[in-house]
């Protein structure tokens, strides 16, 4: 994605995200301080990073070369149900992500010799809105001789988000004869927002099996090093020879998939989350 667009876009995603809690932030009338409004997830994942380093040579939206682009994640997330379908929560976000680009060029990729390796760690908040609800009904579906199977259901939502981001990383470069490397260790710190889709199967009552796929997208240019006068910072490295100015055209950004398990929580009397019920 080109930079200028998705800066509209991050704009407006970021203006509507701030204004959704508010206006679900009402509790419902009659609403029980012991009933359970928070869920806790604990999940791993993988990631696929697309910035400057393994682009491809024409225009396309997305680009996926898993063996050169793959990392893999973590996350911890604590979310509460607002009202209905709405929910808000934070989330830690943590994990490796990596790109390299081999010396020879394809008719469709480059080949410049350079790669990063980066940890990471993001922050942020997020809001759900559920487009499948779940169903909890008592029914008699046993004594009929049904299965259960026909009341289920896969409880779906649709989630936006921002936070921020730092990486800390090593940026590579070879030369194509392969008689040259250099490599420098950076530091970054660049707002994200997200967005994506999620969903869980339910194990017994408070406890379920959840996933999430989607796209996260830095609002600078530097995950990978890439980012500085239209080429990576290498200082010390000769002028003119070393990368062309294909840098900084990309905005840096990686789609996950995660796998998590999800617990419910009850409130406790001042409203917050009494991890003690975890087993109740």
């Amino acid at each position: 994605m080109k930079k200028l667009t998705f800066f509209r876009i991050s704009i407006i995603a970021l203006a509507l995200l701030c204004g959704m809690p508010s206006a679900f932030a009402q509790k419902k009338a009659g609403h029980k301080w012991n009933s359970r409004r928070y869920e806790a997830q604990l999940g791993l994942g993988l990631t696929n990073f697309m910035g400057d380093i393994n682009s491809p040579k024409t225009d396309i939206p997305v680009w996926v070369r898993p063996f050169k682009t793959t990392g893999y994640t973590a996350d911890a997330l604590l979310k509460y149900n607002l009202k209905g379908r709405h929910y808000v929560g934070t989330s830690l976000f943590t994990g490796y992500m990596a790109a390299r680009e081999p010396s020879q060029q394809t008719p469709t990729y480059y080949g410049r010799g350079i790669a990063f390796k980066s940890f990471f760690t993001e922050l942020s908040a997020r809001y759900e809105f559920q487009i499948i609800r779940e169903r909890r009904r008592r029914t008699i579906y046993r004594s009929l001789g049904e299965t259960r199977m026909k009341n289920a259901t896969v409880p779906s939502y649709l989630f936006v988000g921002a936070g921020g981001i730092m990486n800390v990383g090593k940026f590579y470069w070879t030369s194509t004869d392969q008689r040259e490397r250099y490599d420098i260790n950076y530091i970054n710190v660049a707002p994200v927002v997200m967005g994506g889709l999620g969903g869980k199967f339910r194990i017994d009552p408070i406890t379920y099996i959840g996933f999430e796929a989607g796209w996260r997208v830095a609002l600078n240019d530097g995950l990978d090093n890439c980012n500085r006068k239209g080429k990576p910072d290498v200082s010390g490295v000769e002028e003119g020879r070393s990368f062309d100015k294909m840098f900084g055209k990309w905005i840096d950004q990686y789609q996950f998939v995660n796998v998590s398990l999800v617990v419910t929580l009850r409130e406790k009397r001042n409203h917050m989350p009494n991890f003690r019920s975890i087993k109740r």
